[in-house]
């Protein structure tokens, strides 16, 4: 499995209690919400339903990684759908990921 920067931060921030993953979770925490990450392999649909209940107010980024990836670095099961809960870790990941893609952006 895939150790590199971004993923190893991703893990450290669910041990910190600050990120939240799951479309039922994500959608509860939007509120909260200060960007939310998206696997490469997640439905568009899943991703249009996550934008239309933010209404544009979190930026979204599509990653390169794939559910089971993202799901191991948190140690959980494959999660195509993960959103951070603190500023400090939103700008910490940003740094580490390597591209990004951007689909729905307020900051």
């Amino acid at each position: 499995m895939n150790s590199d920067k971004f993923l190893l931060a991703l893990g450290l921030a669910r041990r910190a209690g600050k990120l939240v993953y799951g479309f039922d979770s994500v959608i509860e925490s939007l509120d909260k919400a200060k960007i939310i990450f998206t696997a490469s392999d997640i439905s568009l649909k899943t991703v249009k339903n996550i934008e239309y209940q933010a209404k544009n107010n979190i930026q979204f980024v599509a990653t390169n990684y794939t559910k089971t990836e993202l799901g191991y670095a948190i140690g959980t099961k494959p999660v195509g759908i993960i959103a951070v809960l603190d500023s400090g870790f939103k700008e910490l990941l940003k740094a580490k990921i390597s591209t990004e893609v951007t689909y729905g952006y307020n900051d």
